[in-house]
């Protein structure tokens, strides 16, 4: 008897990925929306710098949704509830399930986000 492949850090990084950087882009969707409405005497300055994050985010996801193909992973349902988010999907033939509570997801998303506009968590204000 075979026994399960085991899923592998980078199958769950992957998964993990292709499930943050979709919010990431509405994050920056949204802020930029806030910002062309604000009060800025420049405000297409910043919308643009946003703009060519979410280009970057958007190519990152692309390539995060190939090695999802090349590894073997399907993606076939993904919930946002109250609590958190979650998604069931195919490793290898064997169903998956993975889940983050908001605040994880928060605090992911903006790592991601310092990384992209090269903004340290660390420094302070």
């Amino acid at each position: 008897m075979k026994s399960i492949p085991l899923q592998t850090e980078v199958d769950f990084t992957l998964v993990k990925q292709y499930v943050i950087l979709p919010i990431v882009l509405d994050v920056l969707e949204r802020d930029m929306q806030t910002i062309g409405t604000a009060p800025l005497k420049m405000p297409m300055i910043y919308v643009r710098n946003l703009r060519h994050v979410q280009n970057q985010v958007h190519e990152d996801l692309v390539r995060i949704r190939k090695q999802l193909r090349a590894h073997g992973l399907k993606v076939y349902e993904e919930k946002r509830t109250k609590i958190g988010v979650e998604v069931l999907y195919i490793c290898r033939g064997y169903h998956h399930t993975f889940s983050m509570l908001w605040s994880l997801v928060k605090a992911e998303v903006e790592r991601y986000l310092s990384e992209y506009l090269n903004v340290d968590l660390n420094e302070e204000v």
